[in-house]
């Protein structure tokens, strides 16, 4: 669904095209002898903003914000976009993104030349056609490897960069020079309020996040479609929803056939009389679109992570539906990303996958993580923006993914409230007891347990969850029934797909004939036995081949 667009600056000259549709959701395009703005992407916030700024229709909103705050006026607004603007006077280019970077935008700059597009396979196919050396960042395959994401602002190409979640970038035509810029800071005023008074606070903003989402669909003229499994984020997103009266409708739910994630959202479905709709992944066959998935990717995350949901979104969304409503997130803003119940600056705990190749990239990570004074505003930038939102990426083939919880108000407020209130989502869980009851009343896939008490998630995380573990695989082996995507045992019980993924490696190997230690990690990661080894192996062949064949 998103087209994107691209601007080149060269020899002083601009030169833009946007590939998106205008009047698609909220994409629009304006021009005049002084300025060209263009925008993609979804403005939840849209219809009050037309009426704070007295304009009738978004173009004139559009137009009028750009005349009072220029290039500030992407503060203001929420939701799922990016774009650019061309200011024709002073030959200058702004090109940002949304808050969370969901909607990424890339940058190339060499001493003659930079290339801003939303595609980074886009500017490399533009570098070739110029017969411009562009190569593969190894540093950036070794953080892959080590995190299963690309941090900060890498990719996996040299001299190619992210903007940064809530920045945006200026660039001076005449110079060829860059100045990246944040217009938005998550890390607001420490709260030093009671947490009765923040309690009630968080029900508000999260009340306001909801209904701004159905808001839309109702702009839009659409029906509503939710996400709903037996996690916490999504049941909570969905019953505030009901809670409100704005009456959610299709829930769909996809994993392993009779899971935890299936059992439970199909009783929360019947116990709401919510429209249910549930997809198996059983088999796994859908393993093998690894190409599709580095199309998706662009080889920024690992495809394994949504390749799952990029099959079960086939199977249901028409396009009926508006927004795909989610709960993205919620467990890292409110516990997931604090190790300890204090500040402390970031550890490797959480980001580092495959402790092996740590030794290729702790150098970088280390100056990288002396950075931030708090951990989860680390781990909120490099795990939540750049690795959990891959799922997001891939329904946007469809619409645009939202979540209450990654709302500029909601996200600061979280952020902004102790840690010791948050660690082990004690928080999280006292303000659903307190204005969410009915999403304390089922069992919680991660504990196995209601969400109900402190003490069930302790107990849940360290005791319920390894003995269901112990009992399966070990025991029994049956390991399809411990997971929502046991992609172990569709690898082992299908000739099929290990045939496909032998194939595969064999096919590719060649292409890191010019990186010798590369292909020899590579060779000795794909000879495990475990699927999650033998993937992150082909993740790093799939990657290059997507941009050097």
């Amino acid at each position: 669904m998103r087209k994107g667009f691209s601007v080149r600056i060269f020899n002083g000259e601009i030169e833009s095209f946007c590939r998106f549709q205008e009047g698609l959701f909220d994409n629009v395009m304006i021009e005049n002898e002084s300025f060209l703005i263009a925008m993609e992407g979804v403005i939840l916030n849209k219809k009050s903003l037309c009426q704070e700024f007295a304009s009738t229709n978004f173009k004139d909103l559009v137009f009028n914000l750009f005349k009072q705050k220029r290039q500030h006026f992407f503060a203001l607004l929420e939701g799922e976009f990016s774009g650019f603007i061309i200011d024709k006077s002073e030959k200058t280019v702004f090109a940002f993104t949304n808050v969370t970077s969901t909607q990424k935008v890339f940058y190339y700059r060499s001493t003659d030349l930079i290339i801003i597009d939303t595609s980074i396979k886009n500017i490399v196919e533009d570098l070739k056609s110029n017969k411009i050396h562009f190569s593969i960042d190894v540093e950036s395959i070794y953080q892959m490897l080590a995190f299963t994401n690309i941090i900060e602002n890498k990719t996996p190409i040299n001299d190619i960069f992210k903007i940064y979640d809530a920045s945006y970038i200026k660039v001076d035509a005449g110079n060829l020079s860059i100045k990246e810029e944040q217009y938005f800071n998550v890390e607001a005023e420490r709260f030093l309020g009671s947490k009765e008074v923040a309690i009630n606070t968080i029900d508000e903003i999260f009340s306001k996040s909801v209904a701004l989402e159905y808001e839309k669909d109702n702009e839009l003229g659409k029906e509503y479609f939710s996400l709903l499994s037996g996690g916490l984020d999504s049941r909570v997103a969905v019953l505030y929803a009901e809670k409100l009266q704005l009456n959610p409708d299709k829930m769909f739910c996809f994993s392993q056939s009779n899971y935890l994630d299936e059992t439970i959202s199909r009783k929360i479905a019947e116990k709401f009389n919510f429209d249910y709709h549930f997809a198996p992944l059983d088999g796994g066959i859908f393993l093998k679109n690894i190409d599709k998935m580095i199309s998706i990717s662009e080889g920024m995350i690992l495809y394994t992570g949504a390749i799952h949901a990029d099959f079960a979104i086939q199977q249901f969304y028409n396009e009926q539906f508006g927004l795909i409503h989610s709960g993205q997130i919620g467990d890292g803003v409110l516990g997931g990303f604090n190790m300890i119940p204090d500040v402390q600056k970031p550890t490797n705990k959480k980001i580092v996958v495959n402790s092996h190749f740590l030794p290729k990239v702790s150098e970088n990570l280390e100056k990288i993580k002396s950075q931030y004074e708090r951990e989860e505003l680390f781990y909120l930038r490099n795990i939540a923006f750049n690795r959990a939102v891959f799922g997001g990426q891939v329904f946007q083939q469809f619409s645009y993914q939202t979540s209450p919880f990654m709302t500029k108000d909601f996200m600061s407020f979280a952020i902004s409230l102790p840690e010791k209130w948050k660690f082990n989502h004690r928080f999280y869980l006292e303000w659903i007891k307190e204005h969410c009851k009915e999403a304390t009343l089922f069992k919680w896939e991660r504990t196995m347990m209601k969400p109900n008490a402190h003490w069930k998630t302790t107990l849940g995380d360290h005791f319920n969850k390894r003995l269901v573990n112990v009992f399966y695989n070990k025991i029994f082996g049956k390991e399809y029934k411990i997971s929502m995507y046991p992609y172990q045992y569709y690898f082992d019980s299908s000739l099929e797909i290990q045939s496909f993924y032998n194939d595969y490696f064999q096919s590719n190997i060649d292409l890191l004939d010019d990186y010798r230690e590369l292909q020899k990690d590579i060779l000795e990661l794909y000879h495990h036995k475990d699927f999650f080894s033998k993937s992150s192996a082909v993740n790093i062949l799939a990657i290059f081949k997507y941009y050097l064949s």
